[in-house]
């Protein structure tokens, strides 16, 4: 939380009862490497669950990345709030940036591409 400054890392959220400390590599995965801080990100809880889904990733350029199969003219929330953020930077943290190994682990395992 602290790295992030206590605020989302795509957003820039900062209400507390609305962000959670994500894994970038799943907890159930990766026993070794669950407290690792360079295996987390700092997400609101909607960003979360997109993440955590595959809806969305992190690129090894700290860009955002959004399935293209979440386009749909007819759901304005998700434009908004989600696929507004296609190709922009995550704001760094201050210390432990996320591990390359883990972003790639996302991207081939995780999101839906």
């Amino acid at each position: 939380l602290s790295a992030y400054r206590g605020r989302c890392c795509i957003t820039g959220l900062a209400t507390p009862e609305l962000l959670n400390a994500s894994h970038i590599v799943p907890w159930s995965k990766d026993r070794a490497n669950r407290v690792n801080p360079r295996n987390g990100l700092l997400l609101s809880a909607l960003h979360d669950r997109a993440f955590d889904s595959g809806l969305i990733t992190i690129a090894e350029d700290m860009t955002v990345r959004v399935w293209s199969g979440l386009a749909s003219e007819t759901d304005h929330f998700l434009a908004e709030t989600i696929g507004v953020f296609d190709g922009r930077r995550i704001k760094p943290p201050e210390k432990f940036q996320p591990e390359r190994e883990f972003l790639e682990y996302h991207q081939r395992e995780v999101f839906r591409g």
